[in-house]
């Protein structure tokens, strides 16, 4: 990829972190390990998470020319740095390989309960494809459309919500009536890793940056903003169906806005989340699969185009073959939270920045 050639905004990186990290997020239970504290486990992994998104930003001011693969050869060795490399691009397919199980079956469950699973992720993954192959900043510029998108349905269902009178604040009362244990043993196996440690994508995306001292910036702010709007959603599901409920459900959102009943005129805008579900498992998607792409044309100098459809189905088979049901699927991915996701999000992060800072301050040798 020719990085002269594409150019992400800032507005454009707005919208494109935030579709990202709301994604499946969004719709899920995410934290109910802590209950009721759901939504407190979030922000304290969102927390966690812009934190260690400052790292990322360390390396990319280091290297703003080079995406993670770049700077992990410079540091780590050609050959040791190329593993390191290639490690990261099959992390990043296997992930856009889950969200794109995740997004068809959570569609399957919602409403196209007769469509056949493979059918409805082969035309999410060649929609997907089609807008890369198109180039990352056309995908950029489509989250600029999509993220407004999302936010008035976010604040439309919010209103509904208000007015139909199904909020009792009352649900999330006490707060950690279980001590803090519960809230942080929920932000360890899932709310720091999911979805903020997924941020590492973008160390391949923002060497594409236009504003290169902005953008960072901008990014950390969407996520910290992301992660407020996770929590609201969270405890908004809780005040209307109660923790145990909330609990049960594999996608609270969609019985929290069915509660909406306004004279018997307004009813049925459930439809509303099944927009946002698939809004949100396409650019999520994407994001991995982009930064997959960036990474193989990087490593092996091969052209980005051409390696789109081949990794699209690569991507398509992975989700197939993850699991041989959505519960296992998910037994799966709550391990990998916890046991792989953190060397490639924190470990090699961390000795990245351990060797890029001792090379910047390392004292040149003396003449003679």
């Amino acid at each position: 990829m020719n990085k002269g050639s594409v150019k992400i905004g800032l507005f454009e990186v707005f919208t494109l972190t935030l579709l990202f990290e709301l994604g499946t997020a969004l719709v899920v239970n995410l934290g109910m390990e802590s209950g009721k504290d759901a939504w407190l486990s979030i922000l304290i992994g969102d927390c966690i998470g812009l934190f260690v998104f400052v790292g990322y930003a360390f390396l990319y001011r280091r290297y703003p020319k080079l995406p993670l693969t770049g700077y992990t050869r410079k540091l780590l060795g050609k050959y040791i740095g190329a593993v390191v490399s290639v490690l990261y691009i099959i992390l990043f397919i296997n992930l856009a390989g889950r969200d794109l199980r995740d997004g068809s079956t959570m569609l399957v469950m919602a409403t196209m309960h007769r469509t056949p699973l493979f059918i409805i992720s082969v035309l999410m993954i060649l929609s997907c494809a089609y807008v890369l192959h198109k180039g990352v900043e056309v995908l950029a510029r489509t989250s600029l459309i999509f993220g407004v998108i999302v936010l008035i349905i976010g604040i439309f269902c919010t209103i509904l919500l208000v007015l139909s009178g199904s909020i009792d604040i009352n649900r999330l009362l006490p707060v950690m009536e279980n001590g803090i244990r519960p809230v942080l043993s929920a932000v360890v196996h899932q709310n720091f890793m999911f979805p903020f440690g997924e941020m590492i994508s973008f160390t391949m995306l923002m060497p594409y940056l236009s504003n290169r001292k902005k953008g960072p910036w901008v990014i950390g702010a969407t996520v910290f903003l992301s992660g407020l709007l996770l929590s609201f959603t969270m405890a908004l599901n809780i005040s209307v169906l109660g923790a145990d409920i909330a609990k049960r459900s594999p996608l609270p959102l969609m019985p929290t806005i069915s509660k909406i009943s306004i004279s018997d005129f307004i009813q049925r805008v459930d439809i509303l989340v099944v927009m946002v579900l698939i809004i949100g498992v396409f650019f999520k998607m994407a994001v991995f699969f982009a930064a997959a792409l960036v990474g193989l044309s990087e490593l092996f100098n091969l052209p980005y185009r051409k390696m789109v459809y081949p990794v699209s189905l690569i991507i398509l088979f992975t989700s197939m073959l993850d699991a041989r049901s959505f519960t296992e699927h998910l037994q799966e991915g709550g391990k990998l939270l916890y046991t792989v996701y953190p060397f490639f999000m924190l470990l090699f992060p961390a000795i990245l920045i351990l060797l890029s800072f001792i090379r910047g301050h390392r004292s040149p040798p003396r003449s003679g």
